[in-house]
């Protein structure tokens, strides 16, 4: 099933085709589109739940296209904004065009596709739940069982356990684990090391062990 509905709106070819790609693989549904136009015209006619808008489009500039849909009471999506321009003055331009994220080019699609995740569950959180085998987490009260046994996580806990089960089979890194936490700002220590020691006995005490497994020099993993 799919996670969202999405619309990239992105004039690179080769970019607009790897996010597409990576973005269907993490579950979502993805239309995308290469013009300011084309994307002002399906965002209105589609059902979206999050825009991936380029800045600097070739016929409309990002900062009119995500004016335009903001001013339009039937468009209720967020905007994830795409820019080269890394200055901070950009930034707020994009925020108060519209913009809820943003993410600097050049950027790992891995940490968009974590900014996605972040901003659609941000957006859906009630009564979420996510399922792998007996285990379910359920993501607004912040607990996760295992048959009759069930165990309150921290928030940070809840959102690492939240990433891994939703994706079983994909390694995460440490980084991909702290952007998720943390945006862009990562903390310059051994936080999710320790985070998913706490979050490892968690799961023991309500019986649940070797769910997350440790992948090494490259993160870890949900199996």
């Amino acid at each position: 099933m799919s996670r969202g509905r999405l619309l990239l709106i992105e004039d690179d070819a080769v970019l607009r085709g790897l996010v597409q790609q990576e973005l269907g693989q993490a579950g979502f549904e993805v239309d995308a589109v290469a013009t300011g136009a084309d994307g002002i015209s399906a965002a209105l006619d589609g059902a979206y739940d999050l825009l991936i808008l380029d800045l600097n489009l070739p016929d409309v500039d990002g900062l009119e296209v995500a004016r335009r849909l903001q001013d339009d009471d039937e468009v209720e999506a967020e905007i994830l904004m795409l820019t080269a321009r890394g200055d901070v003055a950009s930034r707020v331009d994009g925020l108060y065009a519209g913009a809820s994220d943003y993410l600097t080019k050049p950027f790992d699609v891995r940490e968009l596709v974590a900014r996605v995740h972040v901003r659609l569950r941000e957006r859906n959180v009630e009564g979420e739940e996510v399922r792998h085998g007996d285990v379910v987490l359920d993501v607004a009260a912040g607990t996760v069982r295992h048959g009759s046994q069930q165990v309150m996580l921290s928030e940070s806990e809840r959102e690492i356990l939240s990433l891994l089960l939703s994706h079983p089979g994909r390694v995460f890194s440490r980084d991909d684990l702290e952007r998720r936490l943390y945006g862009p700002e990562l903390p310059a220590s051994n936080t999710v090391e320790v985070l998913v020691h706490k979050l490892r006995r968690r799961l023991a005490e309500i019986g649940v062990v070797e769910l997350i497994r440790t992948v090494r020099r490259r993160g870890y993993v949900v199996l």
